[in-house]
Formats: C-alpha cells, structure tokens, sequence
C-alpha cells in the first residue's frame, strides 16, 4: 500500500515539475510579487503614520509632560503627529471622519489632582479604522497611568511619614518620586517598525497555496478524462491512492512555495515573520486546508478548466476577505465577519500576532480553527470522490 502510494506520488511530482507550471506558481510567482513588495514597502522609514488629537481641558504641566515626552520618543519620531482640539465632542467628530485615529482627553483638574495624590483618568477615543494610532494612544495612556500610580502612592507615603501638607509636592519633586519617565519600550510599536511588507509578503505566500495545490488536484479530472483512474480501478492498489498521492504531492508543493517566500523575504530584505516554529505550524495548517478545498472543488467540477476557474475564484476571494490582499482592519465590518469563515482570514490574524512578538500559544487557536476547516472540507472532499470520481 505504502509503495503504491509513493509510486503515485512520485509520478505525480515528475509530472508537475515536467510542465513548468507548479515551479512557475510554487516559485517565481510569489517570491517575485513578495519582492516586489518588499522593494516597495521596506527601508528605514516605518510605512505607517498615526494621527493623535489632545484635548487638554487641564492646562497644567502634565499634559504638556506627556506631549513633549511623546514626540522625544525614538520609535515614535517619524510615526506620531499631535492635533489639539477644544473638547472632547470636537475630538470625537475628527476621529469619527478620520481627521484622527485617535483622541486623548485630560479632564480638568488633572494635574493638581494628581499633584495631591488623589489620582485622575483620562479618556481615549479611538477608531476600528486606523488600528496603529489606538495601539498608540492607549498604550501612552497605559504608561500616564503608571506615572499617576507612582506619584499618588508617593504623595501618600510621604503624608503617612508626616510631611506637612503644603510641603508633600516639593518633597516628592526631590526626592524622584514623581514616577518613571514616559516611554513606549513595552509597546508593540517597540523594537521594529511596522512593516507592510511583512503583510503583504506573507499574504502572497498564504494566496499562492491554493493555486500551486489546485495543479495537482486538478490532475485527478485529467486522469479520469484520460481514463486512468479506470485503469487504477483495476489495479492490485486501494482506489483512495490517487487521490491521496496527488493531495500529498500538492501540499508538499504548496509549503515548499510557502517556506521559500518566507526565506525570500528574511533573506533578501531583513524581515521578520515571527516565532519560525509557530509561523511553520500555522502556514502548514493554511496549507492543508487549502488542499482540502482544492479536493472538494475537484470532486465537484466536472472538467479541469471548470477546477481551475472555481478554484482562482476562491483563491482570490478567500484572499481579500481574509486580508492575504488587503489588510483585514482595512475592510468593512462586515467583510471582516466573513474573514472569520476563511483560512486566510485566521491565518493572515496569526501571522500578524506572531509578526508582533506572539509565540506558538498565541496562535493555538487560529491553528485549531483551520485545521477544523481543513477537516470539514476534507472529510466533504472524501464523501463526494467515493460518489463520483472513485465510485
């Protein structure tokens, strides 16, 4: 049985790599268009731009502290652009028709409030649409809030030790308890630019497996055609070795076409995809659900020109609904909800975890969601060639 199945196997590969076309779609397509992008996207400069609005209702030192700490941050100096607004309802409006990303609000009072060691809040207004720049005002809220902690556990130490009242401020001043310097070394933005490149490499890479898969997955209409399979019906070999032997050839094409734009990208332009053994697992789960979609596609057309264009069709409609063409936060909510019923809409969310700093727990789901995928498709794929193809 074993033998069998690798004699398909290997008839399939010497067949695919004769014609050209597997190694023209496995290999120079999309490292070429991975390329490209990097070409276009890489560089020094983060491709990327966040416009953040301050409504400073406090007038007192701390906002100013906090904007000027901001814009003197390394990752954020060629990123960030402040506006002010006058109030909160203004900001709302400019983050609402995308004049902003996002808004900051300091409420009146603020400093002193905080100068006396009673604390304070201040509000972020943020938009779906422009995910970089609330990753940003939250995160320098995050660490106003780390300053606002600091000073108000030290102006209340200093009370509990009997300084007076009207002294606590200065004392706190001297003494450096005023909490630590605003930075965003825990940020995402931290320790690399965001990277289009890395997207859209990835995405190339993630869109291609259909097509390189649906080369040998089409090959099982060719050979019924031809009147192979009837031939193999024949034959001392289980009738599931066909299509076995092409599916495996398939996915083995479709992960060396995956791995190779990946070595392309990180190789020729520095790019970082993320953890290698969590990006390995989660692009071999895209891989074998795209081979089982392939297989259903194939039990279910009734001549390869009619596989090819139902599975170009669903290649490229599960890329741009699954943000392998267009990035997912870029689309409409609703699109985005039927990300949710596509492998490239899982795959292309791990792989932008995992290009963040996630690790292969990070991705356990978006993997345990594909690979169901795969299941169903495959199991579907089973069912349809027992009625039709092997039957």
């Amino acid at each position: 049985m074993i033998r069998s199945l690798l004699v398909v196997s290997g008839h399939e590969l010497r067949s695919r790599l004769r014609d050209g076309t597997a190694l023209l779609l496995a290999l120079v397509a999309p490292v070429a268009l991975a390329s490209l992008f990097g070409l276009a996207l890489g560089g020094e400069d983060p491709p990327l731009r966040a416009s953040i609005g301050i409504v400073d209702l406090d007038g007192g030192e701390f906002p100013t502290s906090v904007r000027r700490e901001a814009l003197a941050t390394d990752e954020l100096r060629d990123v960030l652009t402040l506006r002010d607004y006058d109030d909160e309802d203004q900001a709302g409006v400019a983050v609402d028709d995308g004049e902003i990303g996002a808004a900051i609000v300091f409420p009146p009072g603020f400093s002193d409030s905080v100068g006396a060691g009673e604390g304070g809040e201040v509000t972020v207004l943020t938009s779906d649409s422009t995910p970089l720049a609330g990753v940003i005002a939250n995160s320098m809220v995050d660490q106003i809030s780390a300053l606002v902690e600091a000073r108000t556990l030290a102006v209340r130490a200093s009370l509990d030790a009997g300084v007076p009242a009207d002294e606590v401020r200065l004392f706190v001043e001297e003494n450096g308890a005023a909490g630590p310097t605003l930075t965003l070394d825990a940020d995402p933005m931290a320790g690399g630019k965001v990277d289009g490149a890395v997207h859209y490499a990835s995405g190339m890479a993630v869109l291609f497996a259909y097509l390189v898969v649906s080369t040998s997955t089409r090959g099982l209409l060719t050979d019924r055609q031809l009147g192979t399979l009837s031939r193999l019906r024949v034959a001392p070999v289980p009738r599931w070795t066909p299509v076995v032997g092409k599916g495996i050839v398939g996915f083995l094409l479709a992960m060396t076409s995956v791995c190779a734009t990946w070595a392309s990208s990180v190789l020729f332009f520095g790019l970082s995809w993320g953890d290698p053994l969590a990006v390995l697992a989660l692009c071999g789960a895209h891989v074998l659900a795209a081979t089982a979609i392939t297989m259903l596609v194939a039990g279910n057309a009734r001549t390869d020109a009619q596989a090819d264009g139902y599975n170009l069709g669903i290649a490229f409609a599960s890329g741009i609904l699954g943000g392998s063409l267009v990035p997912l936060h870029a689309l409409p909510d609703f699109l985005q909800a039927l990300a949710l019923f596509t492998p490239n809409g899982w795959t292309s969310t791990g792989l932008a975890g995992l290009a963040a700093g996630g690790d292969l727990a990070s991705v356990a789901g978006p993997i345990g969601v594909v690979c169901l995928i795969a299941v169903v498709a495959g199991s579907l794929a089973a069912l349809r060639f027992r009625k039709g193809l092997l039957g």
